[in-house]
């Protein structure tokens, strides 16, 4: 089902899920607690002789580069397990969601089912994330190649001063692809949900030509909620003192909001009787399942098996 994507039901199925939020807040931040322990192990014994006062940002920044050296491959070792953690931690719960809700999402919620559904559909779901993430580097790789020759041409033809101009186009290319990507891996998710589909390809184009179909509300849906959930998270680079670790945690948890929120408003709101009707039309269609073939075992303490 294609369906007009709504912040409000988004915001107000979010406050209902809150317990999938405090899920999704507290696996997060529990999976970079090896990078950040590495850090703290790197950083302990220093923090120690650092004046009391305040560092000028930039002198700040260059302590925490000298510190971070020694420890630099077992703190990239961390982030990348950690990014992984997180993209597989999201392929679940994003597939439990749309099962959840299609299945018995009007009658009540229970994180345990939700995650269940994710364990089982998690293989379709990162079908999906794969498409979406091929389809994205092939056209950032072609859009970057192309304007690096376009460079290299206006260079060598005395043009030099257009490669400014090439690379602001570049950026915008980007941002562009990015948002249409992400835009249709968001309602590709909700189409392969749908009883008796399996292609994460043709989940992901349609997801493709709704996007296309509905630009300025799905455009406007994205930013409501992508702005302050980034925002969010820049926070507590802004805020010091006894308060920031505090901080970090309310703002980690007010971002995680948004984006389950922006999840949940491309859900289809309601089922019409067109898709209960599809839906069955399919479940009629799929080859019935042969007899398992008896053992011909008889028993006579039954009088009435023959």
């Amino acid at each position: 089902m294609i369906e007009t994507p709504s912040p409000i039901s988004g915001f107000r199925h979010a406050l209902r899920l809150r317990r999938l939020v405090g899920a999704v807040w507290l696996v997060s931040m529990a999976v970079f607690l090896p990078a950040q322990l590495v850090v703290n192990l790197a950083a302990g014994a220093t923090r120690a002789d650092l004046p009391a006062r305040s560092l000028p940002p930039g002198d700040s920044i260059l302590i925490l580069v000298e510190l971070i050296r020694p420890v630099a491959g077992p703190l990239a070792l961390a982030l990348i397990s950690g990014g992984l953690a997180l993209i597989a931690w999201s392929v679940l719960w994003h597939g439990g969601i749309v099962r959840w809700w299609f299945g018995a999402g009007a009658t009540r919620v229970r994180l345990s089912e939700i995650l269940g559904h994710g364990v089982v559909w998690w293989w379709r779901y990162a079908r999906l994330v794969l498409v979406a993430v091929t389809v994205t580097a092939a056209m950032l790789a072609a859009i970057w190649l192309a304007l690096e020759s376009l460079i290299h041409t206006a260079e060598r033809t005395g043009a030099g001063g257009r490669s400014g101009f090439l690379v602001a186009v570049g950026l915008v290319r980007t941002a562009v692809v990015l948002i249409v990507c992400g835009l249709s891996t968001l309602r590709g998710a909700w189409l392969l949900g749908e009883s008796g589909r399996r292609s994460a390809v043709v989940a992901w184009l349609r997801g493709l030509g709704a996007s296309l179909r509905q630009p300025i509300r799905s455009l406007f849906t994205l930013v409501l909620w992508a702005v302050p959930g980034l925002a969010l998270l820049a926070l507590p680079v802004l805020v010091e003192g006894p308060t920031a670790e505090l901080t970090l945690l309310l703002a980690w948890l007010g971002s995680t909001f948004c984006w389950v929120a922006l999840y949940l408003s491309f859900a289809p709101r309601e089922l019409s009787e067109e898709w209960y009707r599809r839906m069955q039309e399919r479940a009629t269609t799929r080859p019935a399942q042969p007899p398992e073939p008896s053992d011909g075992y008889v028993t006579q303490r039954f009088p009435t098996q023959q």
